[in-house]
């Protein structure tokens, strides 16, 4: 039994923690509890119809409850509210097939009831301790299976309709293309984890850090937040910031998607939602430009602050305004694509935030400018006093740090490609490691061997369970391949081939397939060739080299994408082709180019064709060794000295909480006793100790 809540601010209320403990004291086998969700908008923008206590089970169905204290606190508003919840609950739930029975009936019964902290009942619908299991138990009407269940659970939470469904003409009794393996991935219902779950459905009121790979699921978990933020405070000033400017259109469309699905189709005020690129400039507002602005400051051009700092211009123009008393707008601030921003950007960004309230997502493996992601109490800055405006270690909220685990994007052979190349684990030497065990925990993988101590042999591995099961059976070696070419034209010639391929016979569409380019310096003639070999085939392309400089898109329909790698973060498509990979491998010990190319292998979520020539053979033969040690990293681990250290941005107070948070939660679930009486349990002790 999983339960999603605020454990704070569950604590201030008495009457639902009474109530969820006794609810998990009877130890249901999946099921979940959650603490003040789901909510939905009424009639008006003040008015919230939001569940006090909600359960749902795979056997029991779908309970969701008011908690009051006395009969006095059941008012006909309050009544009122709990019909509408129900109806909204009944209603989400009866437009998914698998759940109905009839037209009007469910599989599972929906049912509301007012739990009460007392001894006498006036009420049908109220409940107390002593009716609390067979209340439960009468709620039975047919045991969903595991397919079901997870549908239950994303129809309520939001996820049902995650994945923005393309048309594509497939015939299903041939043999599988990969248009046929598209359609089925995006016909699959979307369901959170556990740990997204926590982060999406929750906001504290503190700073908050999600971290995880590509893929892991950030801006859907960012863009939820803001929409249920949206939802449970109308008039509050929501801020969303981002790097790579073609996410625009993704943020806005997920944002939009999330606040129509729990306020009945109701469009979300835009004069709320501020999504501003981190800098701005001409014809695109940006946090930067748009802080000038509000604070009467004039805003230093792209010019003058490449004078001032040509290496870093922006961080020079955010440190520049950090003097001057700024307005503090915004009610909750959310930092997307976060391993790109300097750490002046942080700071600004909270100091025009009310309140602290502040969340930041990144992936530090997706980081191609090499910017370090600093401890949080460095990267927000200190007070007068000397204290970091930002702590962790303080322990304020366990739901603070959150690490996504799971890689919902990328396939696993994808994924472990990406990493082998992008750390260098089969380069002669590597060339990145990692802090220690605990951050390729983090990260999804399991140590085999080694502690990460310099020069400890070690064997890491990636458990199937930590990608979807679908990508695992769909996606196999081939899914990433290498070519290697004599020169550009003849490596053009294949990609514009295989691109012909991929729409004629495996059925993809045009806009399925991007195309990154990492030699810089020949991006031009690439694109060039490529454009020219498929416009004489009848295919459209989209050269993100001949946008507009504010171009908020990176695909149209039935275009192929011709992308930088800059454009391209942030961003997926089903098949990617990454041309001109021997620029990595001129000089193969360069992490930058080797970030750059693992941030090109993640955009895809099904197919990756790597080509190039001369130096590519290095590419080609880490490729090769990974496959011979079945996928498996197989490394002896550097020592700082020789190499850079990925810092895994957690404190080692901080680490141990977190750990001892996951040991209390695991020991809850095989004892059946709550998270609560553990830790009640383990301060007696301790205090018997003391004596």
């Amino acid at each position: 039994m999983e339960l999603i809540a605020d454990q704070k601010k569950l604590k201030n209320d008495p009457i639902a923690q009474l109530l969820i403990e006794s609810i998990r004291e009877f130890k249901i086998n999946d099921s979940n509890i959650y603490y003040n969700f789901p909510f939905y908008r009424g009639e008006s923008k003040e008015d919230l119809i939001q569940a006090h206590v909600l359960f749902v089970s795979k056997t029991y169905g779908v309970i969701f409850f008011r908690c009051i204290n006395s009969t006095e606190e059941l008012t006909d508003i309050e009544k009122k509210k709990l019909d509408d919840l129900d109806s909204h609950i009944f209603s989400k739930i009866n437009k998914l097939d698998e759940l109905r029975i009839k037209r009007r009936e469910l599989k599972i019964k929906v049912t509301p009831l007012i739990f009460i902290n007392a001894e006498t009942l006036q009420d049908e619908e109220m409940v107390n301790l002593s009716n609390l299991r067979q209340c439960i138990q009468e709620n039975r009407k047919e045991d969903l299976s595991n397919d079901e269940f997870k549908l239950l659970m994303s129809a309520i939470e939001g996820t049902v309709h995650l994945r923005n469904k393309k048309d594509r003409e497939v015939d299903t009794t041939e043999e599988l293309t990969k248009g046929t393996i598209l359609n089925i991935i995006q016909n699959l219902h979307a369901t959170f984890d556990l740990e997204q779950k926590k982060a999406a459905l929750n906001i504290i009121d503190s700073p908050q850090r999600i971290r995880g790979l590509a893929g892991s699921g950030k801006t859907i978990i960012l863009t939820m937040k803001a929409a249920l933020y949206h939802l449970q405070n109308p008039q509050a000033e929501i801020l969303y910031t981002y790097f790579t400017k073609a996410l625009f259109g993704q943020i806005r469309y997920l944002i939009e998607k999330y606040y129509r699905d729990f306020s009945d189709n109701r469009e979300p005020d835009w004069d709320k939602i501020h999504i501003l690129h981190g800098w701005g400039g001409r014809g695109l507002r940006g946090v930067y430009s748009d802080t000038c602005v509000e604070n009467d400051v004039p805003p230093l051009k792209l010019f003058d602050a490449k004078r001032e700092n040509s290496k870093d211009p922006f961080s020079f123009v955010c440190k520049s305004i950090l003097n001057v008393s700024l307005k503090r707008k915004f009610d909750l601030t959310l930092i997307d694509e976060g391993q790109d921003f300097n750490i002046y950007f942080y700071q600004l960004c909270l100091k025009i935030t009310k309140e602290n309230r502040i969340v930041w997502a990144y992936d530090d493996f997706q980081n191609i400018f090499d910017v370090n992601i600093q401890d949080e109490k460095e990267t927000f800055g200190k007070d007068e006093k000397g204290l970091p405006f930002v702590d962790f270690s303080r322990n304020e909220n366990e739901l603070q740090d959150i690490v996504l685990k799971r890689c919902y994007r990328n396939p696993r052979m994808a994924l472990l490609n990406a990493f082998s190349l992008g750390l260098g684990i089969y380069n002669k030497t590597v060339l990145q490691r990692l802090e220690d065990n605990n951050h390729w925990n983090d990260l999804g993988f399991i140590v085999e061997q080694g502690d990460s101590s310099n020069n400890s042999q070690m064997i890491i591995s990636r458990p199937l369970e930590n990608s979807p099961v679908e990508s695992n059976e769909l996606f196999k070696e081939d899914t990433v391949r290498i070519e290697l070419f004599n020169d550009i034209d003849n490596e053009c010639a294949f990609v514009s081939k295989e691109i012909i391929k991929d729409i004629l016979k495996e059925k993809l569409r045009p806009d399925d397939i991007c195309v990154i380019c990492l030699d810089t310096k020949n991006i031009e003639a690439y694109f060039n060739r490529i454009q020219r070999n498929l416009n004489q085939k009848g295919v459209q392309v989209f050269n993100l080299l001949n946008a507009s400089n504010n171009n908020t898109y990176f695909n149209i329909d039935n275009h192929v994408t011709l992308s930088t790698l800059n454009k391209a973060k942030g961003n997926e498509t089903g098949m990617v082709y990454i041309v001109g990979t021997d620029s990595v491998f001129t000089n193969k010990d360069y992490i930058i180019d080797r970030n750059k190319l693992f941030t090109a292998i993640t955009r895809s979520k099904g197919w990756v064709m790597i080509t190039g020539f001369k130096d590519a053979i290095h590419c080609k033969t880490e490729m090769l060794k990974l496959k011979s040690n079945d996928y498996k990293f197989i490394f002896k681990q550097p020592s700082k000295s020789q190499t850079k250290t990925i810092l895994r941005g957690m404190s080692k107070q901080q680490s141990f909480l977190n750990e001892i948070s996951k040991r209390i939660e695991a020991f809850a679930k095989t004892t059946g006793l709550s998270e609560e009486e553990i830790k009640d349990l383990i301060s007696s002790n301790e205090k018997r100790k003391n004596k």
